[in-house]
């Protein structure tokens, strides 16, 4: 089975504009899926403990300052792309999320980590009738205040079908369970 990359390929050897215009279509396509990995592997990166500086090497980015315009680049929803107000709005929701001790921030980090999980996995969409709100209640889990967090994170663990997850994405569901059992233990 010919690979998205080899169609590409394969299109640009081509005389035909119609073959030129059906490549476009998937260039788009595979453009999209290597933005969400890139981010994905930012996001890992980062909350690893992995400086900006050694993630532009990586990248081939000459500056930290370079790496982090293009993660912003790939997380950038509204149009802004402005790194001081985002990075600023990191700080104050780590400073948040320390006042409440390490069991917000490790929920949150499970959280978002379930989160690169599913927005990596293509087939998402279509594993379960509620796949989309799940992602949706996960994506505003992983941003929210501490007080909202809890709340969200069990609310999209019981989006989530019991069986037929991904192991991956199984994992991650089983790690955020258990950050929300150990809140739960420590709240009596």
């Amino acid at each position: 089975m010919e690979s998205d990359v080899e169609k590409l390929l394969a299109a640009t050897r081509s005389d035909d504009p119609a073959v030129a215009v059906d490549a476009l279509a998937l260039l788009r396509t595979v453009r999209d899926r290597l933005d969400a990995t890139e981010r994905a592997l930012i996001e890992s990166a980062r909350a690893g403990g992995t400086s900006w500086s050694r993630i532009a090497t990586a990248l081939g980015l000459r500056t930290r300052q370079a790496a982090e315009q293009r993660f912003l680049r790939l997380t950038d929803t509204g149009g802004t792309r402005a790194v001081t107000p985002t990075r600023a709005a990191r700080h104050r929701q780590q400073s948040v999320d320390n006042l409440h001790g390490p069991a917000i921030t490790a929920l949150r980090a499970a959280t978002r980590a379930l989160l690169r999980r599913v927005e990596a996995d293509d087939a998402w969409p279509t594993r379960f009738t509620r796949a989309a709100l799940a992602r949706h209640t996960i994506a505003l889990a992983a941003e929210a205040p501490p007080g909202a967090l809890f709340s969200l994170a069990t609310s999209a663990l019981d989006d989530l079908p019991a069986t037929g997850l991904p192991p991956t994405i199984a994992e991650a569901a089983d790690r955020v369970r258990a950050e929300l059992s150990h809140q739960n233990s420590t709240k009596d």
